[in-house]
């Protein structure tokens, strides 16, 4: 069997001794190995940061792309790196790095920006090493002017210490490891990591976001701090969140598999996702009980913008195997399977779409009936009635 294999890309730039190393490590809350490469023979050497994951059959490898020197380099080599850098790699986002006491030329800066803007790649402009002198604040202050002159028709917002412009940049500093000043007994935590990376995540796009999250998906201080806004982001009740956080098998893993981000995700896919055939489906086993017996809850997802789709949830995977195969010829046009367990069960939902409207509403309509009143049904023969 062939390997597959997924890459997610990042550039990192900044001055030597402006921690981006740790930056890095602090990010993905694991070390990466460095090489040192080039994207062909005309290009300067690239540090290259890689970390390898194999989940199933599919191999997920993680690079920071970071250029030594970048800034003796004129525009025009400037300009190329970052294009060819670009093409080569279809980067998920660019992280500039600058920190207290560090050297930066702005011009340099604008270029890196301009470029990554002209290609759609999202910019963060972060102060590292947040403690380490006195004039973080300018350097924040000068990320932004430098901001409001490549986007002067952009209105930058300000939330929890990061400035965002709009979906094409932000600015914010942090500390990526704990800082000692020895000289004043001074101690402080690493910190503005995880808000970081959620800054980012909620700026990108959807694969791209989902190729984030895979990147961080080792951080579990990321996912435990910041539940409560991932939840919101994702479009998942926050209950719902840290059960399947705390209880399903390869929570991050899954997630990322088969997260969604339709716009009429009001239902966050769990453990496994399977797509029904119709003309497949009879391969399915099947057994003698009711249908409904195991059912729990059934709702039509609110949907303002797609089509409805019914919502079955059920504490049977054999129960949720017949239920496929009865809604099939009731005309479901396509189902999707989710599964995940907690500490005393395990839970088996079918998102149902279909093709006629009135057809979903008639099969909603006589489901509240039968959990509302006890209702029996058989088959009888009534060829011989009048």
């Amino acid at each position: 069997m062939s390997e597959t294999v997924k890459e997610s890309n990042i550039l990192i730039c900044g001055s030597s001794r402006v921690g981006k190393t740790s930056l890095i490590n602090a990010i993905c809350q694991k070390e990466l190995s460095r090489s040192n490469t080039g994207l062909n023979s005309d290009t300067k050497s690239i540090d290259k940061y890689s970390s390898r994951t194999i989940v199933g059959d599919v191999t997920y490898e993680t690079n920071f792309w970071d250029t030594p020197g970048i800034e003796s380099w004129n525009e025009n080599e400037i300009r190329s790196y970052m294009a060819s850098l670009i093409e080569k790699t279809h980067p998920i986002c660019m992280i500039y790095c600058a920190s207290p006491g560090s050297f930066a030329v702005l011009d340099h800066v604008a270029w890196m920006v301009a470029e990554c803007y002209s290609k759609h790649i999202f910019c963060a402009l972060v102060c590292t090493n947040m403690w380490a002198g006195r004039n973080r604040q300018s350097i924040l202050d000068e990320f932004c002017k430098l901001l409001n002159t490549v986007h002067p028709q952009i209105k930058p917002t300000k939330e929890e210490g990061i400035t965002y412009y709009d979906r094409v940049a932000l600015v914010t500093m942090v500390n990526s490891i704990e800082h000692v000043d020895e000289d004043f007994g001074v101690t402080k935590p690493a910190s503005g990591i995880n808000e970081l990376i959620f800054g980012i995540a909620k700026c990108l796009e959807r694969d791209f976001m989902i190729a984030w999250f895979r990147i961080v998906s080792d951080n579990k201080s990321f996912w435990t701090t910041m539940s409560s806004k991932l939840s919101t982001l994702l479009h998942v009740p926050y209950e719902k969140f840290n059960i399947f956080y705390q209880h399903a098998e390869n929570f991050l893993s899954q997630l990322l598999d088969f997260m969604e981000f339709d716009d009429d995700n009001t239902y966050f896919p769990l453990q496994t996702t399977r797509e029904i055939d119709p003309h497949t489906a009879s391969s399915f086993n099947t057994n003698k009980e009711s249908l409904f017996d195991d059912a729990e809850m059934v709702e039509i997802p609110e949907s303002p913008k797609s089509q409805k789709k019914l919502l079955f949830t059920l504490k049977s995977e054999d129960m949720l195997v017949q239920l496929n195969n009865a809604l099939i010829p009731l005309g479901a046009k396509k189902i999707r399977n989710f599964s995940f367990n907690t500490t005393d069960e395990s839970i088996y939902s079918a998102r149902v779409e279909f093709a006629d409207t009135e057809c979903l509403k008639a099969i909603y309509d006589i489901w509240q009936v039968m959990h509302q009143t006890q209702v029996d049904c058989t088959i009888v023969d009534d060829s011989s009635a009048d």
